[in-house]
């Protein structure tokens, strides 16, 4: 319980800003509200062996990498949370969520400055406000919607979180039903007017979200099915309208295996036109409902999971194949679109337990995209298959053992190599050959280029780096 009387009672003497009768009021409503507190976090310090700052390993074109020794920032989320009343068999739950990033760099650092700041969720929550559908939830607000991701990697295959509102939890006797309409609101970049630069403009993307879950197969094996479909709503009389109001489909089967104490999960993902999603990464959320994603088909096979093998030893893994195929109206915008774009990734974190309070984690990663695309001022925009392999070692210190125990401190040392396939950059002269190792990478996670990664690496193609960081939820 929080009691902050008193200090209200200050606030008003000193600042004259709160009336003294409705301090009783608001004392006694938080005081009778229990207040959860919930949240994410992790930060740490870490350099490059050969001198520099931390540098964080992903394949050029690859929408994730493996995250274990390989998180170059600072990332928290806070989450407050209440029952703001429980009364006649119904609950009003209110749950926020507000999330700062930045580079740890120094002590004093501004999330603001660098985009790091972000009120993630507001909602409300309504259980068992319909007789005729006992334990469903209807939920208002920008939410966390039922995001299904991969741990080791940071991988959220099937996110469509946003500002929105839905029924959840019907009961259908066999299974579960949801329904929900959220948001996403991208900037899309265009030209229709024949001037040299192009024009950008907000399209509000609606998405209406159908899942049955819950579906028991077996005692240890469940079911869940979803339909995405996304529209562009530009408005009426816009001059732009007839680019952007677009539409896509998303389907998503997921089977989940309950093993050794863990799980094991495979899903096969396919999507159209606007819900592909820029590149190979999330479908749904990031959507671009513009002309050049007509056409486009997504086809993704994942599996995923995490169990224990043994008292000592547990291990999480992920295989993944993706693939996006442009046709040839996607072509016309962008002409040097390939035909096809193909994200191969494949990992595995064992991890020993020492005591119950010590382990070793060790995590293998390998990523290939192949036709990914980069920027030459030599020989112009082409694509090129990138590939990264990325190895860490690191000890563990956590109260408990368990793959997905926090909080957790890491003494982490990581070790990566990467390359260009068939980069035509490489053979366009023995000097730029030189240059050839950098555009087997992206970017880092804080958002510079890959020059700023030649400046600690050079054109050496492989690099350490090593570090301590600290990771908790709760």
């Amino acid at each position: 319980m929080i009691r902050i009387q008193s200090t209200l009672s200050a606030l008003s003497r000193s600042l004259g800003v709160i009336s003294l009768a409705s301090l009783p009021a608001l004392s006694f409503a938080i005081e009778n509200t229990s207040i959860d507190f919930h949240g994410y976090a992790r930060s740490g310090i870490g350099r490059s062996l050969k001198g520099g700052d931390q540098a964080c390993f992903k394949a050029a074109g690859a929408p994730a990498k493996y995250r274990l020794g390989n998180e170059c920032e600072t990332y928290m989320e806070l989450k407050l949370g209440a029952e703001l009343s429980d009364d006649n068999n119904t609950s009003f739950r209110l749950d926020t969520n507000i999330a700062y990033k930045v580079q740890q760099d120094n002590d004093w650092e501004d999330p603001t400055l660098d985009g790091g700041f972000a009120l993630r969720e507001v909602n409300l929550q309504a259980r068992n406000i319909f007789e005729a559908l006992p334990g469903s939830m209807l939920w208002v607000g920008k939410r966390y919607y039922q995001r299904h991701e991969v741990h080791i990697n940071d991988w959220i295959y099937w996110d469509v979180s946003g500002p929105g509102a839905g029924l959840q939890d019907i009961d259908l006797g066999f299974a579960k039903f949801d329904i929900a309409w959220l948001r996403s609101t991208p900037t899309v970049t265009y030209n229709t007017t024949g001037s040299e630069g192009p024009d950008s403009v907000k399209i509000e993307t609606d998405i209406i979200d159908l899942r049955l879950k819950d579906l028991r197969l077996m005692d240890n094996l469940s079911l869940e099915l979803g339909v995405d479909y996304g529209k562009g709503n530009p408005p009426d009389k816009a001059a732009y309208k007839k680019l952007f109001d677009k539409d896509g489909w998303m389907l998503t089967g997921e089977l989940t295996w309950a093993i050794l104490g863990g799980f094991n999960k495979f899903v096969l993902q396919y999507a159209t036109d606007a819900m592909t999603g820029p590149g190979v990464g999330s479908t749904g959320r990031s959507l671009n409902t513009m002309e050049w994603y007509k056409g486009e088909k997504l086809f993704r096979v994942l599996d995923h999971g995490s169990f224990s093998l043994t008292d000592r030893l547990d291990i999480m893994y992920v295989a993944a194949w993706t693939q996006v195929e442009y046709d040839n109206e996607a072509r016309i915008v962008d002409p040097l679109l390939p035909d096809k774009r193909t994200w191969m990734t494949a990992g595995v974190r064992p991890i020993w337990k020492w005591t119950e309070i010590t382990s070793t984690a060790v995590e293998l990663g390998w990523d290939k995209v192949e036709n990914a695309r980069y920027s030459s001022d030599i020989i112009g925009l082409k694509s090129f298959d990138s590939q990264l392999v990325k190895f860490t070692i690191a000890q563990q210190f956590h109260p408990k053992f368990g793959a997905l125990v926090r909080p957790v401190i890491r003494v982490f040392a990581t070790y990566a190599e990467w390359k260009a396939v068939d980069s035509p950059l490489c053979k366009a002269s023995e000097d730029a050959e030189k240059e050839c190792s950098a555009d087997g990478l992206d970017y880092f996670d804080t958002g510079t280029s890959k020059t700023q990664i030649m400046r600690t690496f050079g054109t050496d193609s492989s690099g350490w780096t090593y570090g301590v960081q600290f990771e908790a939820w709760w």
